[in-house]
This record gives C-alpha cells, structure tokens and sequence, in this order.
C-alpha cells in the first residue's frame, strides 16, 4: 500500500514539476534572450514550448487531447492571441484525427469480422483514414500558429537601439 501511494505522489510531482509557468511579466523584466526566449521542440505527443537555453518546458500544445498555452505568453497580446488560435485550430483537427481513426479501425475491424455488407465496411474504413489524412492541414496550422506566438513573444527580448555594423568599405 506505502509504495502505491509513493508512486502515485511521484508521479504527480513529476506532472505537476513539468508544468510550471513563471510570471511572464517578472520574467521579461529582467530577462536576456538566452534565459527567457520562448522555442518550440517536437515530442511524440505534441510540440512543447520550452524557455531559454536550458530548455525548461513551460507548456505542451498536444496532438490529440490539447490545452491551453497561453500562460506561457503572458506580456505579449499578439502571442497570446496566436496562442489562442493554435489551440483551436488543434482541438479541430484533434477531433478529426480521433474521429478518423476510430471510425476507420471500427470499420476495419467489422469488415474482418463478417463477410455480410464487407463493402460498405471498407467504404467506411477508407472514409476514416481520409479524415485522418485531411487532419494533417490543421495539425500544420495549428503549429504555424504557435510558431507565431513564439515569435511575437520574443520580439520583446529584441534590443530596441539599432545596430551598428563595422563599415567595411573605407
């Protein structure tokens, strides 16, 4: 029973320890580029969003059953936008893609088992993966999306006075 619970208590600490978010406005205030500057990096399950040059997760953007980024772009209303428009367009395509595969495997699998209307079964099956396939589209929008609010969000790391480059040409 004891080793249960540290179980289920470890693994709560490590889902709970990967999702902490800091106070964007704290951060950005006293913040570089290389220590606070947002980047995205593809995992099995989704694209995480992840700070600085240690990588720190501060949000997961997921394939099929997403959530909300937006408290990793606190400061920036255009990022939180964009971070708002990628999770829709995520849940749209993560519907279609779940959608797509259980139909196409519920009919695969009912074209196996009987030989009774095996035709429309397969018509069926064929339905589902192309609504899986067609759910790549929005899966790449709903990336280009979060790209975005990475992008806007970083803009505030950009030094504002212009830069001056060596004149080369005397």
């Amino acid at each position: 029973m004891f080793g249960r619970v540290m179980i289920v208590l470890a693994c709560a600490a490590g889902v709970c320890a990967g999702r902490s978010v800091h106070a964007p406005s704290a951060l950005t205030s006293r913040c570089t580029y290389d220590a606070c500057a947002l980047n995205i990096v593809p995992r099995l399950r989704g694209l995480d969003v992840v700070r600085g040059d240690a990588e720190e997760r501060v949000a997961t953007l997921d394939f099929l059953w997403p959530r909300s980024v937006n408290a990793a772009f606190g400061g920036s209303a255009q990022a939180e936008h964009h971070a708002s428009r990628a999770l829709s367009i995520r849940r749209i395509a993560s519907v279609m893609t779940d959608v797509g595969g259980l139909v196409a495997a519920a009919a695969a699998i009912r074209a196996a088992e009987t030989p009774q209307h095996r035709r429309v079964s397969v018509g069926i099956s064929l339905g589902g993966i192309a609504l899986l396939g067609a759910s790549v589209l929005p899966q790449f929008a709903a990336d280009t999306e979060l790209s975005r609010a990475v992008r806007d969000y970083n803009r505030q790391f950009v030094s504002k006075s212009p830069t001056t480059l060596p004149d080369i040409a005397r």
